[in-house]
């Protein structure tokens, strides 16, 4: 019989308890595998786990076997040139749906809640299935610190096209031409009302946005009248609402030609487009960017508190290479502060890629992963505020029932559009893996966590799980890991 609504709570409280010698300090051994046979079963620790428990939604066995051969290092110069790893798979998914790739001319004619879908679709697909795992975690990152929300006006629509034209194209490019792109964003300027400012009607929004969230950062030293002025400068950037519907338009006739001045310097009168380009110039020389771009992705990537050193290294590398978001990267994932990490929790796209990853699961993102996201906190593009969905562990540890639920219907098969074999994954190990109920653990738990559970925890969850390692014995044993905090942690 299936585990019951009562005896799931039981032993997830269990887990809660006999995990706790796990929870709190990184697992350091990589689980994971793709369907199997995909090669031997991880024999001991591996010193790459801390990289690619962070850098992938949640590693595999063929990720683990290949960046222990290459080591760390190389592992991770060869995720920042995704170009060159074929991603035939997770591309094949993509193609399945419609929207993602479709042109702006006909975009507009697909309904609103499809377009809005789909982007979700293949965002959780690309996660779960992509070889790319750097590039989609930092697609992600900057997805939240430029973030849009596709329930406000027509950026349902216009998110699509932002994220193929802006997030994805520059995401380990150069942050001049991310923040160029983001600022020509039909989405952008929807999403935080500049197609509402113009010379006549100054509209704030934007521009106070542009300077907090996007560049420079609160306490940066700009005022209230530095708000006014990017505002002023940069009426009459706004959205096509006819022929082109849709695309980046400049409005000369909305546009405010006076003089002006920003940051300090003056802007003449009479530059029209020019001066949202002269911002965007201003903005790039300001010395409060490079930290304050380092210190959000050092937050991301790190520590939830940001080491002062990491976070001066990283800077002075954005300042040096003048925004190469890859070589910043670099200085981030190679330095000892990356290597002792402490754990960070996982947000709930990590959290539920990270299982499917790891699980080898079969799914074309079926409306109910998307469900189960929004029930953890997360649904995708739909965070109401500019500032992007949090990414710290206070915001995410007051919400862990829907994990729960997650963990015991992914278990159990009770997920609509998402299969596991957890029989065929436990073959991996060899006839000695399902020999006992112990075993099993010892399996899932290096699968999962990265290593086994101690024995203390195994010892304490034996009475409850029982000896049987039936179909329903391995649901109870991999609901209980998924659920448990150790797997909250990356």
């Amino acid at each position: 019989m299936p585990v019951t609504r009562r005896e799931f709570l039981t032993l997830s409280g269990l887990a809660a308890a006999s995990a706790l010698l796990t929870a709190c300090v990184p697992g350091r051994a990589l689980p994971g595998a793709p369907p199997p046979p995909a090669g031997p079963w991880p024999a001991g620790p591996d010193a790459t786990w801390p990289a690619l428990s962070r850098l992938t939604f949640g590693p595999r066995l063929d990720e683990r076997a290949h960046a222990a051969a290459i080591g760390q290092d190389a592992w991770i110069e060869e995720q920042l040139a995704p170009e060159s790893l074929a991603d035939a798979e997770a591309e094949w998914r993509v193609r399945h749906f419609d929207t993602p790739g479709m042109d702006t001319s006909i975009l507009f004619d697909v309904r609103e809640e499809t377009v809005r879908r789909e982007l979700q679709q293949v965002t959780l697909l690309r996660a779960v299935y992509s070889r790319r795992q750097l590039y989609e975690i930092i697609v992600d990152f900057w997805s939240d610190h430029f973030s849009i929300s596709t329930h406000k006006g027509t950026c349902a629509w216009l998110k699509t096209i932002d994220d193929r034209a802006v997030i994805r194209p520059q995401a380990l490019g150069s942050f001049r031409d991310l923040l160029w792109a983001s600022m020509h964003s039909p989405a952008m300027l929807v999403f935080l009302d500049n197609q509402e400012n113009y010379k006549d009607g100054s509209n704030e929004n934007y521009a106070r946005e542009l300077l907090e969230l996007h560049t420079l950062g609160v306490g940066a030293g700009y005022t209230q009248q530095d708000v006014q002025e990017v505002a002023r400068c940069l009426t009459g950037w706004t959205v096509d609402r006819g022929l082109f519907r849709g695309q980046f338009q400049f409005d000369a006739g909305r546009h405010d030609a006076g003089a002006k001045r920003v940051l300090g310097q003056a802007i003449p009168a009479g530059g029209g487009a020019q001066d949202g380009e002269r911002v965007h110039a201003l903005v790039l020389a300001h010395p409060a960017l490079p930290h304050f771009i380092a210190r959000k992705l050092v937050q991301r990537l790190v520590a939830d508190d940001p080491p002062a050193a990491l976070v001066a290294a990283a800077a002075a590398t954005f300042t040096r290479t003048q925004g190469d978001i890859k070589a910043v990267l670099r200085t981030i994932l190679h330095g000892a502060a990356f290597a002792t990490a402490p754990p960070k929790i996982k947000r709930p796209l990590h959290y539920v890629a990270g299982a499917l990853r790891q699980l080898a699961a079969e799914t074309d993102a079926a409306p109910a992963l998307l469900t189960a996201l929004a029930a953890m906190g997360q649904p995708l593009f739909q965070w109401p505020r500019p500032d992007g969905f949090p990414d710290t562990a206070a915001a995410w540890q007051a919400n862990l029932f829907p994990r729960w639920q997650f963990a015991l219907a992914l278990a159990t098969g009770a997920l609509p559009g998402v299969t596991i074999d957890l029989r065929a994954l436990l073959r991996v190990a060899g006839p000695a893996g399902a020999a006992t109920m112990a075993a099993v653990l010892d399996h899932f738990s290096t699968r999962l966590l990265g290593r086994p559970l101690p024995r203390p925890a195994v010892e304490a969850l034996l009475p409850h799980l029982g000896q049987d390692t039936d179909d329903t014995g391995l649901q109870a044993a991999v609901a209980v890991l998924l659920a448990g905090p150790a797997y909250q942690w990356r």
